[in-house]
């Protein structure tokens, strides 16, 4: 007797917009998603991204989601609990609600490079919501929160612009600051970030 499918993975119960076609954001060439993909590497240029539609489903409130989709869920998880404390911390250090503010929109830009253009969320992500926080201090936040030393480590080059030009998480971090600043020159890294400042106007 064939065992039965979990529904929402089954691809016999999806519709057929749960297949499709993403442009890579390096090359422009046509790479196919599923919906519940995090992430595909391009088979013309290697380059890794992640699902610009991702789909979690089911998997959003399913108790065996842990089972059925492990990495999707672990990834997930670990990303957006760091996220989320650091956060909380962040905004009870900045006195100034127009810091916090800037550091939001820049959260938003963020996730919108990250993912088109792959990178690593949990280093991004903490560069930005830490950009308006002295050098000092958002290494202690980073302790505090017992973040892993390489990965703290990578957040203070961000932060004091020590990475590598040619660092995917460098230019994702330099683009979020670009497209933050409205009355300098801006120039960007990514074809995201050229997107997002003329949908800015």
């Amino acid at each position: 007797m064939e065992q039965m499918k979990c529904p929402g993975q089954d691809t016999r119960f999806w519709k057929p917009d749960d297949i499709f076609v993403a442009e890579c954001p390096k090359c422009g060439a046509d790479i196919e998603f599923f919906k519940d993909d995090a992430r595909r590497r391009c088979a013309w240029c290697g380059h890794m991204f992640y699902n610009p539609k991702i789909s979690l489903g089911c998997a959003e409130w399913c108790q065996y989601a842990e089972k059925c989709v492990p990495d999707l869920m672990q990834e997930k998880k670990a990303a957006q609990t760091f996220k989320e404390q650091l956060a909380e911390l962040v905004h009870a250090h900045l006195q100034d609600s127009g810091d916090w503010e800037r550091t939001e929109t820049g959260m938003q830009y963020a996730l919108e490079l990250l993912k088109s253009e792959g990178g690593d969320p949990r280093v991004v992500l903490a560069a930005v919501l830490l950009h308006r926080v002295a050098t000092g201090e958002a290494r202690h936040l980073l302790e505090e929160l017992q973040a892993a030393e390489d990965t703290i480590a990578a957040i203070m080059d961000l932060l004091a612009g020590t990475a590598p030009e040619r660092d995917l998480n460098r230019q994702l971090f330099e683009d979020t600051l670009a497209l933050l600043d409205s009355e300098g020159r801006q120039e960007f890294h990514t074809r995201t970030a050229q997107r997002l400042a003329a949908e800015k106007g």
